[in-house]
């Protein structure tokens, strides 16, 4: 060990006189390291950090299913998640919850929007956290007819109170309902934020929630999810099958309602990051790549800097230093590059993902904060460990192969060179392989980008604002709702600049409609087949409004009311899967399952996207928001005047009518297309910068060998230029050596390529994972750059003077 420090001091002496070659080596490695920590990190957070709940390895995620449309995700009804609640064994817990937004109001403050979430009994036991004050809702509180109770989040706790202890004996006034506060959760707790971009600001019960309190006893009506604490000894597959054979048995006993529905459970933590699971692996993969062609690069270096010291190695054999002392001594000075470059590394990947924290999709960050924990920390580690090794035994091979005697013969010391450049030439070989890997998935992305671009959402996007809004019940009912909604539109339609406003519920962009089941009068169905389409109220002027094409027949109308002869109109993919080669203005349908109302389809407009462009247009039903009101909805307007003065005209005109309501935050069309598609755009940009980075390494690497080749050449190539060869034959002569290394990297690359395709298969749209304008394209870029890397240092070396190169040593 004494011996070791000793070397250790020797090392860093050496490394002192050579800064330029110190530098350049740890810049490399702790851009690599500093990626890698980074890119961990983001995979610490979505797969293998805990959620922050106790047990939270026990907890789950319980949702329904639409058998009918291929397993496809849906609500639970409360009266099934109840049985499932007292049957399912392999629950110590089940509970549901369905997330609203509320109004809260109190004299002498605006009202204010949050983010609610209305739970039944054993939630809270569920998530497994104590109240900081108080205590949570109890079995009384989520009786149908029970006392109204509401627990606060920390964050709503000291923006409206204060941070007041004495909170308990305070009234909250929510949706026009007074509900007393009973607790307050710690700091931090924000379960379950799922499906929402706004952190959870209190909980009260679904017994008090107005649209959840008309489906009490209902099992048609879908709207919950479920979470679960697995009893223990309990496998997340054990609860998956008996909850599915619970679900079967009330399909036999309840047909009418449930042939087509059952249940999954699943991993809460699986649940919230399997949309970005495999694109956060697939990044992991790709900075990897990185840190190997960044590893490769310091190689060369690590190879140039020991063919310099031959004479220094030469000696200290001479004088009794054997192999091992010699490794002893690279290890060494590996090692102080390599934990050099990964405490830059750390640093660099610690500041980026402060910065990263801030460009990451809602589907990333809504799982958990991105950080360096002590899982990134043990990963640099492990890759400072590694890197050390490969620092430290790259060169060793050209340190054992110096010769005292091969040196004292040749001044030029090229007793090893032809075996590093060799070995130089191996390493530009695989650093242009990986290179290529890189560029062949960013390019994949890339192409798959281009044609989302190009996809039509069905609607015109530019100038749309959207603000969404409830209106509370027991103030507001079916009767009371449409003269308000009326007024509202007749007031925002008269102010200046706005062109065209409507109603629609739900919104539209990154917005599923609501699943209906459907029939067709005179086409009996049995339950286990029956038809479902989504579906979607809306005001007279949507069409126009969103710029939807009209494709037959009409929009609705003010004249459209309830004492009208109901309407629907419908979508292309609608009519193509239910009324196939007909006529269809004039038929008539049913809207949930068991109505006796006919209504008449008076309009077919074209498929719009509503989910993202990314997302299959879905058949679609639109009702007259006049004859089926819903006291959620969003104000669309078209208008080229500013989102912020959109909003405040909204805002403006909704106060004029009820001060107790308010909005929350606007958005356009345009913002919510992008967010459709955040997560795919996110991939292709960290992927390409991987790529653009890695040829950027991959050029210095062939830079670096081409210039060090010349110089080894410098008088083979003096006497080619005095024999008569042209100077153009020199440069053809080093880009050839170039070029045959490049092809080979490329052999490589192309087969790793094809494999690589078959990974990214499911995250392109629109495009083959054998592209063949990507296969084509991105080899001769790859190509084009490593003759560029390759031509100047060969131009330079054909301007040297024949006289000058011959007598040089």
């Amino acid at each position: 060990m004494p011996s070791f420090f000793q070397d250790l001091r020797h090392g860093a002496r050496s490394l002192r006189r050579s800064p330029g070659f110190t530098l350049a080596t740890v810049l490399a490695l702790a851009f690599g390291i500093g990626a890698n920590t980074l890119l961990f990190s983001v995979v610490s957070a979505l797969l293998l950090r805990p959620l922050p709940l106790p047990r939270a390895e026990r907890i789950v995620s319980v949702w329904g299913k639409d058998l009918q449309n291929e397993g496809e995700q849906a609500g639970l009804s409360r009266l099934d998640a109840e049985d499932l609640r007292q049957k399912v064994k392999s629950f110590e817990a089940f509970a549901t919850f369905s997330v609203s937004g509320v109004t809260l109001t109190a004299p002498h403050q605006e009202p204010e929007r949050v983010e609610g979430t209305m739970v039944s009994q054993d939630f809270f036991r569920v998530a497994g956290v104590a109240p900081l004050l108080g205590r949570v809702l109890t079995e009384e509180e989520h009786l149908l007819n029970g006392p109204r109770a509401v627990v606060l989040s920390h964050a709503l706790w000291k923006q409206r109170f204060a941070a007041d202890p004495r909170v308990l004996e305070r009234m909250l006034e929510m949706d026009g309902q007074s509900y007393q506060v009973v607790g307050v959760m710690p700091e931090g707790f924000d379960f379950p934020r799922e499906d929402t971009s706004e952190p959870v600001a209190l909980w009260t019960s679904l017994a008090a929630e107005g649209f959840i309190r008309d489906s009490w006893d209902s099992r048609g009506t879908h709207m919950l999810t479920g979470v679960a604490l697995l009893a223990a000894g309990t496998t997340v597959e054990q609860a998956d099958s008996e909850t599915r054979t619970v679900m079967a048995a009330l399909t036999q006993a309840y047909p009418d309602s449930n042939a087509r529905t059952s249940a999954s459970v699943e991993s809460l933590q699986v649940r919230l990051s399997k949309d970005t699971r495999k694109p956060a692996l697939l990044l992991l993969g790709a900075v990897s790549l990185l840190l190997l062609i960044a590893c490769v690069n310091v190689a060369q270096l690590l190879l140039a800097r020991a063919m310099a010291r031959q004479q220094e190695f030469a000696v200290r054999a001479a004088l009794g230093a054997g192999r091992g002392a010699l490794a002893r001594q690279l290890l060494a000075e590996g090692s102080l590059l390599a934990v050099a470059g990964g405490a830059a590394g750390l640093l660099l990947g610690a500041w980026g993902t402060d910065v990263l924290s801030t460009l990451l999709p809602e589907s990333v960050r809504q799982v958990q904060a991105v950080r360096v924990d002590g899982r990134a920390l043990l990963y640099t580690a492990g890759l400072v460990m590694a890197v050390a090794l490969m620092c430290g035994l790259a060169p060793l091979g050209t340190a054992a192969k110096a010769s005292l005697g091969g040196l004292l013969q040749s001044t030029r010391g090229t007793s090893a060179s032809k075996s590093a450049l060799r070995w130089r030439a191996v390493l530009v070989s695989t650093q242009v392989a990986l290179a290529l890997m890189l560029l062949v998935g960013a390019g994949l992305l890339v192409r798959s980008a281009q044609q989302l671009a190009e996809v039509d959402p069905g609607y015109r996007a530019e100038d749309v604002t959207l603000l969404r809004f409830n209106l509370p019940s027991p103030r507001y009912t079916s009767e009371t709702m449409v003269p308000f909604y009326q007024r509202l539109l007749e007031q925002v339609r008269a102010r200046p600049g706005v062109e065209f406003a409507a109603l629609m519920t739900p919104g539209v962009a990154i917005t599923s409609g609501i699943s209906l089941t459907m029939e067709i009068p005179g086409r009996p169905t049995p339950p286990s087949e029956r038809l479902s389409t989504s579906y979607r109220a809306m005001s007279d002027g949507a069409v126009a409004t969103l710029g939807l094409a009209l494709k037959q027949g009409r929009d609705f109308t003010p004249q459209d009311t309830k004492s009208s002869l109901p309407v629907v109109i419908v979508n292309e993919s609608f009519a193509r899967r239910f009324f196939p080669g007909e006529e269809l203005l004039g038929k008539r349908v049913r809207i949930g399952y068991g109505e006796s109302i006919d209504r008449e389809v008076v309009g077919v407009v074209g498929d719009m996207r509503a989910r993202g462009l990314d997302k299959a247009a879905e058949p679609e039903l639109y009702a007259p928001l006049s004859q089926t009101p819903w006291p959620f909805t969003s104000m669309i307007v078209r208008s080229p005047l500013p989102m912020a003065s959109v909003s405040a005209l909204v805002k403006a005109e909704l106060a004029q009518l009820d001060s107790g309501l308010s909005t929350r935050p606007p958005t356009t069309l345009e913002q919510n297309l992008e967010a459709s598609v955040a997560n795919r755009s996110f991939q292709r940009v960290l992927l390409l910068s991987f790529a653009v980075s890695a040829v950027a390494l991959a050029s210095l690497g062939i830079y670096g060998l081409m210039a060090y080749s010349v110089a080894q050449r410098r008088r083979e190539l003096g006497i080619r230029l005095a024999l008569g060869a042209l100077p153009s034959d020199v440069v053809r002569l080093v880009m050839n050596q170039a070029l045959r290394m490049c092809v080979v990297g490329l052999g490589v690359g192309l087969v790793l390529s094809l494999a690589l395709s078959r990974v990214l298969e499911g995250m392109l749209y629109g495009v083959s994972a054998l592209d063949p304008v990507t296969f084509l394209s991105v080899p001769l870029l790859l190509l084009a750059v490593v003759a560029l890397a390759s031509w100047l240092p060969a131009r330079r070396a054909s301007r040297v003077s024949p006289g000058v190169a011959m007598t040089t040593d």
